[in-house]
């Protein structure tokens, strides 16, 4: 039962540090994009209405590329956490 609960920590301990690693990117890339917005001369406004435009396309870039690994960890996690309820039911 134990290793079943480790294997799930594990695995979400995996997805927070990938989350977390894809929203470093996503602030470095935010704020290179802003200082060179700045350098046009747009105002912050303007800038804010642009890295929305931006930020939209990247979900959607990201929901098509990753959309199927995103649906395949979840579904694994899933099957482990049923594994996990089922193993005390099943005769051994």
């Amino acid at each position: 039962m134990d290793s079943f609960t480790h294997v799930i920590n594990s695995l979400l301990q995996l997805m927070i540090e990938l989350g977390n690693l894809v929203v470093s990117g996503l602030i470095t890339l935010e704020l290179w994009l802003r200082d060179q917005l700045a350098q046009l001369g747009l105002s912050p406004p303007i800038q804010t209405v642009i890295m929305v435009a931006i930020a939209a396309l990247l979900i959607v870039g990201a929901l098509r590329v990753f959309g199927g690994l995103i649906r395949i960890a979840v579904v694994l996690v899933l099957i482990l956490i049923a594994i996990h309820i089922l193993l005390p039911i099943l005769p051994h």
